[in-house]
């Protein structure tokens, strides 16, 4: 699943579960059949779009640490002076290459 796509469907599920658990209440202050139909549906969106939410931002928070570190592998003095020789054979002739 691509990085951002399972925190916007957490998001998603978390938004239609709380419109179902208007629908709910609407449902059943009319007394209504469908009522417990949309509380099991709200319910279960709820907790699903919860849970891919968090793992979403867990993960987010793990890469960034990872990067953290990374980085601080990689880094180096940007005032650090560091001759570099290059070094040359002054003994091998253009024939060896031939």
């Amino acid at each position: 699943m691509l990085k951002k796509t399972k925190f916007f469907v957490g998001i998603a599920l978390l938004v239609q579960s709380f419109t179902f658990l208007i629908i709910f209440i609407v449902l059943l202050a009319k007394q209504k059949s469908l009522w417990k139909t949309f509380l099991i549906i709200g319910l279960a969106g709820g907790v699903a779009g919860t849970l891919l939410t968090y793992q979403a931002l867990k993960e987010d928070k793990q890469f960034k640490a990872m990067m953290a570190a990374v980085d601080s592998l990689c880094d180096y003095d940007e005032d650090r002076d560091d001759d570099f020789e290059v070094m040359t054979d002054d003994t091998a002739s253009e024939a060896d290459f031939e």
